[in-house]
């Protein structure tokens, strides 16, 4: 596909021939500062890894979702620190479901709990409570709970990312 854009005089009738990574589109998250107008400026480890891992250019498109929102997207230009991503199309796919879910979750052994949060946020899971059950094996010291907090909220996000949900769910 050929990295042309055409100019209509209103935005619904735009038609655009965008160009895409095999059939993936890919998804990012970014936080309401870094909209400008209708562009994301997108910085730091999702710059890293559209411009080095992905090795996307000028006019690939993307998903971004802003609290809940997932906006279609295209390259607009690749500076040193940013990618510049101009949207084409606002609330591009809703993939929330009608209803909230909060799951809590009895705390499993090993690392079981990893895939529990992985699969449930890639069937829509809004948010994951581990419990520490009375009968439950597993005790988590106090020290390290902010740290498999922080490790769980990352697997929640790239489980969102994979299943390409507007939100990402809390832990």
């Amino acid at each position: 596909i050929t990295e042309t854009f055409l100019n209509v005089n209103t935005i619904d009738k735009i038609f655009l021939k965008l160009k895409f990574k095999g059939d993936k589109m890919f998804n990012f998250f970014v936080e309401k500062e870094k909209r400008v107008g209708d562009c994301y400026y997108i910085t730091d480890s999702d710059y890293n890894h559209i411009t080095n891992v992905l090795r996307m250019q000028k006019g690939d498109s993307f998903l971004v979702s802003e609290d809940g929102v997932s906006n279609l997207c295209f390259i607009e230009a690749i500076n040193s620190d940013s990618v510049v991503a101009k949207i084409i199309k606002e609330n591009y796919q809703d993939t929330n479901l009608p209803i909230k879910i909060v799951l809590f979750q009895g705390l499993p052994k090993s690392d079981k709990m990893e895939l529990i949060i992985q699969k449930c946020v890639e069937l829509g899971v809004d948010s994951i409570v581990p419990v520490e059950m009375s009968r439950c094996v597993v005790k988590i010291e106090e020290k390290k709970k902010k740290s498999k907090q922080a490790r769980w909220q990352a697997i929640a996000e790239s489980a969102a990312k994979q299943s390409k949900r507007s939100i990402i769910p809390e832990i």
